[in-house]
């Protein structure tokens, strides 16, 4: 019975078994087991989806050439882009693009119409990149100068903000402007035109180079501007701007033996070789440019040297300098300076004097492309051009040269392009002022000269002796002002003391009397730096001597004159001063221990105004020494009540320094003029020195 039971479940068992393996192998059927490592499609991929897995071979590649197709134009926006300054090449390529993306996006595109469609895109961007390449290869000039231009306009919006800011910039920021304006269509355009010609580099460039100098520029072109509109723009002569006049015998060196070369009496005054006060009125100088020399004694010896202006890499000591001569045909002096100001007016200083007493003078100026304009002297005028008259009117009379009825008086006829100013004189140094319109926005250039004469009765006429040139936008009194302590080496310190003015007698114009008066570079004198001292501005101690071993006939182009006696050797030096007043004079000197020495100070030749202090040195020539008219300690020669100080007028003052008696002088340095009980906050003018 329990056989039969077993029996029974085995035969049930297997009937269920045989069931489900039938089943189950249906199902395998339906769903085969996918092998990742049995499949090898075309292009690689290891892990293909089961429909390219049930693909047929070509099925499979053309799925795989459409894929690549695909990255190939989706590429587009990117390949395209390097060729956005050639526009030509970029539409070109562009179209190729699209009728790409047409076939690659048809779903009836064949493996072999893809693979063509894309040999022709591929061969396109080839063709496009060849096409740039030998553009930019042939045209190497031309893109630099368009980068240059595309570059440029990266920064316009931060440039031109810049210069908005302050009002000084208007000319810099119009003139930026402009320059963009015109970089603007060049770019746009690009280097292959859709339609057209490519630029030409001629025209590109007259755009890249002034706008990328402007940019390079602009720092130096604002500091330019606001120079100009708070101050001034310095030019100091340049020799080789003078052109000297056919057949002339005014072109030889500089006199050797000068140091000074501004003089306040004739050229041909010898008063030391001749004994008599009587002067050589037709010397000519045989030379028409100057510029002040420092000596100095190397071994501190006896021999003094002069240190030459024209050293390789090297800034003269002194800026100081003289056209002496204009004379002859095509003789003229030309002037350039820069000029970034906010508007295309101006105003010219220069100073100016003459050579010799009986010298006629003349001069016209021409700024850039305009008209000559003759310069008059000897009269004001109420022609609205020639504002330079009221200021050298106002120099005549502070320097005891007023001008006479028949010169204050206007000759109202007088044509537009006549300026007039004061008439120059020996012993004076005047400032001419000369409005200039219509400048341009960069480098000008004026042109002097002496006039043309006509008609065989007319006299021989000569420039006057020119000095440096200054450049204002500004009509201000403050500018002027700075101008004239530039000019005269004068320098003021308004925080600690506003009424003291101090005249550096190395930078400053001034005048000599005799050619034996000379500045000198000491640096024995126990000083950190060396000290510049002037000497022998009286007394009778000549500077060649027998010790010297160098010797005046060996120098260049040596003068025996100016040669003033000792009682009329004198240095004439200028005090802009910021008010009216007593002031007080201090200085530093080396002299003498042996000897009491004496040095005068007058605003004239006359002694009512004048002061007069005698030193003596602690060392002998070895030691800088100080005196000072407010210290009792300053020993002030008994005359004139003992004056301490002298009486100087607001503005320019001319102070003469002089010796006494024929007697040596001491060796000066830089001279303090200070207002005796001057209030604490007083008005001051400031220099500054700027070529820019």
């Amino acid at each position: 019975m329990k056989r039969k039971n077993i029996l029974k479940f085995v035969s049930l068992l297997g009937i269920g078994s045989i069931v489900m393996l039938a089943a189950a192998s249906c199902s395998q059927a339906a769903n085969p087991t996918q092998n990742p490592r049995s499949a090898t499609p075309n292009d690689g991929n290891a892990n293909p989806s089961s429909t390219e897995t049930m693909m047929d071979p070509a099925a499979r590649e053309l799925s795989v050439v459409r894929a690549s197709f695909s990255t190939l134009v989706d590429s587009e926006s990117k390949t395209t882009e390097l060729y956005a300054d050639y526009a030509k090449i970029q539409k070109t390529l562009k179209e190729a693009f699209g009728v790409a993306r047409a076939v690659v996006g048809k779903s009836d595109s064949t493996t072999q119409s893809l693979k063509d469609a894309k040999a022709t895109l591929e061969s396109a961007i080839s063709n496009a990149e060849k096409e740039k390449t030998d553009f930019d290869t042939k045209n190497d000039k031309l893109v630099a100068a368009y980068t240059i231009l595309k570059d440029a306009l990266k920064d316009e919006k931060t440039m031109l903000d810049s210069l908005a800011a302050n009002a000084n910039y208007k000319a810099i920021e119009d003139n930026l402007k402009g320059l963009y304006e015109k970089a603007k269509p060049i770019v746009l355009s690009t280097l292959i035109p859709i339609e057209g010609n490519s630029p030409v580099l001629t025209s590109v460039t007259a755009v890249s180079e002034p706008l990328s100098n402007a940019i390079t520029r602009n720092e130096m072109w604002k500091i330019n501007a606001d120079n100009l509109v708070n101050s001034f723009v310095k030019r100091t002569l340049v020799q080789k701007d003078l052109t000297a006049g056919t057949n002339q015998s005014n072109t030889m060196p500089q006199p050797g033996n000068y140091s000074f070369v501004g003089y306040s009496v004739d050229i041909g005054t010898d008063q030391l070789t001749t004994g008599s006060t009587s002067s050589n009125m037709n010397v000519t100088p045989n030379w028409n440019f100057a510029q002040r020399v420092v000596w100095t004694a190397p071994d501190s010896g006896a021999t003094v040297t002069a240190i030459p202006n024209n050293a390789e890499n090297s800034t003269p000591l002194s800026s100081v300098s003289w056209i002496y001569s204009l004379t002859g045909p095509e003789a003229k002096y030309k002037l350039s300076f820069p000029y970034f100001g906010v508007s295309n007016k101006a105003y010219l200083y220069f100073p100016y004097k003459l050579v010799n007493s009986n010298d006629q003078v003349a001069l016209q100026y021409k700024l850039n492309d305009g008209e000559e304009k003759v310069i008059e002297f000897g009269t004001a005028s109420e022609q609205s051009g020639t504002v330079g008259a009221e200021r050298a009117v106002m120099s005549d009379a502070q320097t005891g040269s007023p001008q006479t009825p028949e010169e204050a008086s206007a000759d109202k006829a007088m044509p537009e392009t006549t300026i007039r100013i004061a008439t120059p004189t020996v012993g004076d140094i005047k400032i001419a002022k000369i409005q200039l319109t219509d400048l341009k926005f960069g480098i000008n250039t004026v042109e002097f000269r002496v006039p043309t004469q006509t008609g065989d009765n007319q006299p021989s006429k000569v420039a006057p002796m020119i000095g440096n040139m200054y450049i204002t936008s500004s009509d201000d009194e403050a500018n002027e002002d700075k101008i004239y302590a530039d000019l005269f080496g004068n320098s003021y310190n308004q925080e600690t003391s506003p009424s003291t003015v101090t005249v550096d007698l190395l930078k400053g114009y001034s005048l000599a009397a005799n050619f034996n008066t000379y500045i000198r570079q000491f640096t024995n004198l126990k000083t950190e730096n060396p000290v510049y001292l002037v000497g022998l501005i009286g007394g009778t101690t000549p500077r060649f001597t027998t010790n010297n071993k160098t010797k005046i006939e060996s120098l260049t182009n040596k003068q025996s004159t100016p040669s003033s006696f000792a009682e009329t050797s004198t240095l004439s030096v200028y005090v802009n001063a910021p008010e009216t007043g007593n002031y007080y004079i201090s200085g530093s000197y080396i002299s003498s221990k042996t000897q009491m020495r004496s040095l005068k100070f007058a605003t004239t030749n006359m002694s009512s105004n004048s002061v007069t202090i005698q030193v003596q040195a602690k060392e002998n020539f070895t030691s800088l020494d100080k005196f000072d008219t407010s210290d009792s300690n300053t020993m002030i020669t008994p005359n004139n009540e003992m004056n301490k100080t002298l009486m100087l007028q607001k503005g320019l003052n001319k102070i003469i320094i002089s010796g006494v008696e024929r007697e040596n002088t001491p060796f000066i340095g830089n001279l303090t003029f200070t207002l005796m009980n001057a209030s604490v906050n007083q008005p001051q003018v400031k220099g500054a020195d700027k070529e820019n």
